[in-house]
């Protein structure tokens, strides 16, 4: 009977020293979760940076059309003065 309770007793302090480890896994874990805030705020830059590029692609688009359309209109200039 003694050496059955001195087993567990070495039982114990084993699941002790285990749980302990599971606290500390477990701390790590939890403080490398992302708040709801902190997933907000990167959203938000994200978002940001679309509206940026979109606004980048209205500029590029417009150029090309302003390039597109003198291109023609220096085109036809030139076909009527030679023609």
């Amino acid at each position: 009977m003694e050496r059955r309770v001195s087993k567990l007793e070495a039982d114990i302090d084993d699941i002790k020293t285990d749980m302990a480890l599971m606290k500390t896994d477990i701390a790590v874990i939890k403080s490398n979760y992302v708040t709801k805030s902190d997933l907000y705020q990167e959203i938000g830059k994200v978002h940001q940076e679309i509206r940026r590029i979109h606004q980048e692609l209205s500029k590029q688009t417009k150029w090309i059309v302003a390039g597109m359309l003198s291109t023609a209109g220096m085109t036809l200039a030139l076909a009527r003065w030679l023609f």
